[in-house]
């Protein structure tokens, strides 16, 4: 029994030397660990010091001792990106922010970081996906939030010198979701929306953007204009007054005056503040214009050929001007002469109804039946697309609006 119990305790004492060697070893790899990771973050943060110092030498060498241990450190390769992007060696700091986002596929700094390098050559929609993945990775970051609207207000302007007006609105719809209440993304949403006569929805727009900015003389101009088109006359010549009185050596505001005086049928004052306009600005062919249309509707044909004349003397391609001429023409049965001016129109704009609607009856006037035919068709036809196209854009506006009733927690 004595023996037994050496044996058991020798047993337990040889046990033991073996285990407390192996957890003193566990200890000492967690401490080197431990000891490891603290001297990466005070490498990472001395590199960062050394980049906002612009001591980029400096900063290259501390991260390379970091990825000569760990090539595939996130932050490390991230800040190294840094570097190339500051040397203008874009092509391998792109790869270093991929790299990065390869192992961290949620680092929102290499995502912005990424984004900035896109916008810098001119990538704008690539940029937008990577600042728009950074906001999804840190969606409480203004830094993304803030690149991701500039990226998306960039491509929206790019789309809208392009034509693509469609496309530079769903642009800033993204752009909206992200700043509902930015006045800026608001007014550039509300021209746009006005170019496709989307004028209730830019006049909502406008309404959010002058809450935040009551006196912005350009904010109060495009109400005014999207108050006109809506029918609310009076209100918009509120809006174009006060923006005369803001601006008073403006010409766009007396144009803009005038326009709606002239909505209202007060060709008189519309026509005085037509020709102040002119005062301020000599060289324009708007004004002159609009007085060559009230002096059309009062039937004075001779002032009218004469203001449309000196339209098309400065801007030879009017196309205002040009079916002003036209349809003289035609009140003066001079009728080769109105085909001329009206076939001008329809190939500088072929997608102008009334042009092609008028050259139909002009044709008709000239005994060419198959050509009267066609245009009043074409006229026909143009107005139902051009009707089909801003039903799908209002589609996509109602998308919106359920998006952001979904997100408010409303029903839209």
């Amino acid at each position: 029994m004595h023996g037994r119990i050496l044996i058991t305790i020798a047993t337990l004492i040889s046990y033991l030397a073996l285990v407390v060697p192996q957890a003193s070893s566990a200890s000492q790899t967690k401490a080197r660990t431990n000891s490891s990771r603290q001297e990466v973050s005070i490498k990472l943060r001395r590199a960062s010091a050394f980049i906002a110092n612009q001591e980029l030498s400096l900063a290259e060498l501390e991260l390379s001792s970091i990825l000569k241990i760990n090539p595939q450190e996130p932050r490390a390769l991230n800040l190294f990106g840094d570097i190339r992007f500051r040397q203008n060696r874009t092509g391998e700091a792109e790869e270093l922010f991929k790299r990065a986002l390869a192992v961290a596929p949620r680092m929102a700094e290499a995502h912005i970081n990424l984004g900035l390098l896109y916008m810098s050559t001119e990538r704008v929609e690539e940029a937008a996906t990577q600042f728009d993945k950074a906001l999804g990775a840190s969606s409480g970051s203004n830094n993304a939030r803030f690149n991701l609207v500039t990226a998306l207000r960039r491509v929206a302007a790019t789309s809208l010198a392009s034509g693509a007006m469609e496309k530079s609105l769903a642009h800033l719809l993204r752009a909206r979701a992200v700043v509902p209440r930015d006045p800026d993304v608001l007014f550039e949403f509300a021209m746009v929306s006005m170019r496709l006569s989307l004028y209730e929805d830019a006049e909502r727009a406008l309404v959010t953007a002058l809450e935040k900015r009551p006196d912005e003389p350009t904010f109060i101009y495009a109400l005014a204009r999207a108050r006109m088109e809506t029918g609310k006359l009076p209100e918009a010549e509120n809006l174009f007054r006060r923006y005369v009185s803001l601006r008073p050596q403006d010409a766009t505001g007396h144009y803009g005056l005038g326009l709606i005086l002239s909505r209202l049928k007060q060709n008189p004052e519309a026509a005085k503040s037509f020709a102040r306009s002119l005062e301020l600005q000599p060289e324009q062919t708007e004004s002159q214009y609009q007085l060559g249309l009230i002096a059309q509707a009062d039937g004075n044909l001779e002032e009218a050929a004469t203001r449309f004349e000196k339209v098309l003397t400065r801007f030879a391609d009017h196309v205002g001007a040009l079916l002003g001429m036209g349809m003289i023409h035609a009140q003066r049965k001079q009728y080769e002469q109105a085909r001329q001016s009206l076939e001008r129109v329809v190939a500088l704009q072929p997608d102008f109804a009334k042009a092609h609607y008028h050259l139909g009856l002009t044709y008709a006037r000239l005994g060419d039946k198959e050509a009267a035919v066609r245009e009043t068709e074409l006229a026909t036809k143009l107005e139902r697309e051009q009707k089909q196209a801003k039903r799908v854009v209002l589609r996509l506006l109602d998308g919106d609006s359920n998006n952001r009733a979904a997100q408010d927690g409303v029903k839209p």
